[in-house]
C-alpha cells in the first residue's frame, strides 16, 4: 500500500516569519527563503537560511530584500533547470496600515543569485497587467529554459482571484512576454488563490488553486489545470475533489503526485495525499497528516466575506522539493507557542 513516512521535523526560523520556499543546489546545500515580521501578515522583508546537512539544521545568512519604506515583500525561491540561477520572486506590497487583503497595490518582483545564494541582485518588476496581485509561489523554471511567473489578480472586492496569470520569459527573466491565463472561470463564479505550479515532465505542467465563490469568498473544492505546451495554453479548471485551501503538488513520476493542502475546517492540519491524476480528475490512494496543530474549527458565523477570516489563520503554505538523497523536504509556516515561524519536515514516500 502507498504510504508517507515522516522522518524528522524542526524549525528554521522563529522571528515572526512565514511563507517559506526551499531549493536544493547542485552542491547539496539547501536554501530556504521566508518573510520576516508580522508572520502571515507580512510586515517586513525576505531573508534566507542555508542547511549543509540535508535540512536537519539551518543558519540564517542574510536578507534577500529588506523592507523599503512602507513597501514589504515576501519572496519565494526556485532554481533554474541547469542549477546556475536561483530566483526569488513574490509581491512587493504597498499597503497602508489597516488595509485588508485585496486593498492597496503591489507589484511582482524578481531577484536573482548567480553565486549559490551568497549575494542577490536588485529587484526588477515582472510585467503583468494590473496593480494588485496575490502571489503564492516562486517562478517556475521549466526544462525548456522558460520561466513562468504566477500571480492572481485582485481587481476588486467582488472579483478577488478572477484570473491567475503567468508571466512568460525565455531569456532568464530579463524581459516578459504577454502572460497566459492559467485559471479563469468561464461562468464568472469561481476565483482562485494561492496558486502552485509543477512541471510533471518536459512541457507538461499542472497548476492547483484554492478555489472560492467570488461573491462572499466562500470555499469550494480546490481546482487544477494542465498545460502541454510549456504554459502557453491551459485546460479548463476542474475540481480535484479535495475540500481544502492552499494546495501544492510534487511530481512522483508518470501520473503520480504528492499533494499537500491546508485543512482549516473540522480537524485542522496540513494534509498529505498520494494521488494519481487524469485530464478529468484525481484519485486519492493515501492520506496522512504532516502538521497537526491539535485543534478543530468551523467557519465563523456572521462573516460578511471570507477575507474577514484570514487574520485568524495559524498555519499554512506547504511546499515540498525532492532532495538528492531520495527524501522529500517540506516547509510550512505555523504559529506555535504564540509565535509565527517556519517549520521543515523530512518525508519518504513509499509507492
Amino acid at each position: 500500500m502507498p504510504s508517507i513516512e515522516i522522518l524528522s521535523s524542526g524549525r528554521i526560523d522563529e522571528r515572526e516569519s512565514a511563507f517559506p520556499q526551499a531549493v536544493q543546489l547542485p552542491n547539496g546545500d539547501i536554501l530556504c527563503s521566508f518573510n520576516v515580521g508580522g508572520g502571515a501578515h507580512t510586515t517586513g522583508g525576505s531573508d534566507w537560511a542555508r542547511s549543509l546537512d540535508k535540512g536537519e539544521t539551518w543558519t540564517v545568512e542574510g536578507t534577500i530584500l529588506p523592507k523599503e519604506g512602507t513597501a514589504t515583500n515576501a519572496l519565494k525561491l526556485s532554481i533554474s533547470s541547469n542549477g546556475r540561477t536561483i530566483y526569488a520572486y513574490g509581491p512587493r506590497n504597498h499597503r497602508r496600515e489597516g488595509q485588508r487583503f485585496g486593498e492597496g497595490h503591489n507589484e511582482p518582483i524578481l531577484c536573482k543569485s548567480e553565486d549559490n545564494g551568497k549575494t542577490w541582485s536588485k529587484p526588477v518588476v515582472v510585467s503583468l497587467p494590473g496593480d494588485r496581485f496575490e502571489i503564492s509561489h516562486g517562478v517556475l523554471p521549466l526544462h525548456s529554459g522558460r520561466i513562468l511567473a504566477p500571480a492572481a489578480t485582485l481587481e476588486s472586492e467582488k472579483t478577488l482571484g478572477k484570473q491567475v496569470l503567468l508571466g512568460i520569459s525565455d531569456n532568464n527573466g530579463d524581459t516578459w512576454e504577454k502572460p497566459s491565463v492559467a485559471f479563469e472561470d468561464s461562468n464568472g463564479v469561481h476565483g482562485y488563490f494561492e496558486q502552485k505550479f509543477e512541471e510533471i515532465r518536459p512541457g507538461l505542467i499542472i497548476g492547483t488553486c484554492w478555489t472560492h465563490i467570488m461573491e462572499g469568498v466562500v470555499d469550494v473544492e480546490d481546482h487544477f489545470v494542465l498545460s502541454r505546451d510549456n504554459g502557453l495554453t491551459w485546460s479548463e479548471p476542474k475540481s480535484t475533489g479535495v475540500m481544502g485551501q492552499t494546495m501544492t503538488t510534487l511530481s512522483l513520476g508518470k501520473d503520480r503526485l504528492l499533494v499537500m493542502y491546508n485543512r482549516r475546517y473540522g480537524q485542522q492540519g496540513i494534509v498529505m495525499l498520494l494521488v494519481t491524476f487524469t485530464e478529468d480528475g484525481w484519485t486519492v490512494h493515501h492520506e496522512g497528516m504532516m502538521y497537526d496543530p491539535s485543534s478543530a474549527r468551523n467557519r465563523p458565523q456572521g462573516l460578511e466575506t471570507g477575507v474577514d477570516e484570514f487574520a485568524g489563520f495559524e498555519f499554512g503554505f506547504p511546499t515540498a522539493i525532492h532532495l538528492n538523497d531520495n527524501t522529500i523536504l517540506a516547509t510550512n509556516w505555523s504559529k506555535e507557542n504564540g509565535k509565527f515561524g517556519v517549520r521543515w519536515t523530512k518525508l519518504r514516500v513509499i509507492w
